[in-house]
């Protein structure tokens, strides 16, 4: 090449959007009023911090009821995680076959058809949000919230890395 094609080019500007934002009490209000066959899900979401992913997995086999936990594989870790099983959540909850799925319309057996099965309560709460003039969110904001609402608790950030089943405080 006789000379550089792109001496001249600029970078487009990102704007950073807050995909994951927290939720707040007018959007949780929002949500959970308007949740109809989602809202299990939703409050498993906000009350236990999982992944959309992992939740959808759950059956009643993970769940504890003697000891009050969850035993969930995370999906990004690769490993068994037990969480305690927020009150608001055991007492809605009710026993079946292990082997059951908690949430049959969203369970799957391979990680596409997950994906398709997890776009309609995204799709349904940002429907929600929209109608009220409030700002998008995802399923995933419901672990941000989850991770906020910890820390201004002022549970230590170990604490909460292990809760989340992260693998590192970062």
């Amino acid at each position: 090449l006789e000379s550089n094609p792109a001496e001249h080019v600029t970078l487009p500007k990102i704007i950073k959007t807050d995909l994951h934002r927290m939720l707040e009490p007018i959007d949780l209000k929002i949500i959970f009023e308007g949740a109809g066959s989602y809202k299990l899900f939703y409050e498993f979401l906000y009350y236990t911090g999982l992944r959309a992913g992992d939740v959808a997995m759950l059956t009643y086999g993970n769940l504890d009821f003697n000891r009050r936990s969850i035993t969930s594989l995370v999906s990004k870790a690769k490993r068994f995680h037990e969480l305690p099983l927020a009150n608001e959540l055991f007492s809605k909850v009710k026993q079946c076959k292990k082997e059951e799925p908690l949430f049959p319309t969203l369970y799957a057996d391979t990680s596409r058809k997950l994906k398709d099965n997890l776009a309609k309560p995204r799709l349904y709460m940002q429907a929600l949000l929209k109608a009220k003039g409030r700002p998008k969110a995802t399923l995933h904001s419901f672990r941000t919230t989850f991770n906020n609402t910890l820390r201004d608790l002022g549970l230590d950030m170990d604490d909460r890395r292990e809760l989340m089943s992260h693998s590192s405080s970062e």
